[in-house]
């Protein structure tokens, strides 16, 4: 009785020891595709940002050359620059529903959200 108890019992060990080192591999593949995600999120916002640089850069360039046709040269690029500096401005009043809110959205939805 003793001797099958005791077999019980490294049987019982046995099989947590499997369980936890099940559990800490699919740990490490969840922090892995949480990771692969979170870099492949950044890295498509950083391009993102660079097209949209050259965007805002060639659309202020057209603008310039809009308001030459009223304005001076000089006159021209100082109006454009003031509505790139308003709209920097609007940027910075509406950073929280325009950047810091989606952000936050996404991250605690990666990382604290289930799949279903």
């Amino acid at each position: 009785m003793k001797d099958k108890l005791i077999d019980e019992i490294k049987e019982i060990l046995s099989q947590s020891t499997n369980w936890i080192k099940l559990e800490v591999e699919y740990a490490k593949f969840t922090v892995a595709e949480k990771f692969t995600m979170l870099m492949a999120t950044l890295i498509i916002g950083a391009v993102c940002f660079l097209l949209g640089f050259a965007v805002l850069l060639l659309l202020t360039l057209a603008g310039v050359e809009l308001f030459k046709l009223i304005l001076s040269p000089v006159l021209s690029y100082c109006a454009m620059a003031g509505v790139v500096c308003v709209l920097l401005v609007l940027i910075y009043f509406c950073r929280r529903p325009l950047l810091l809110n989606p952000i936050a959205k996404f991250i605690t939805r990666l990382f604290f959200n289930p799949k279903d």
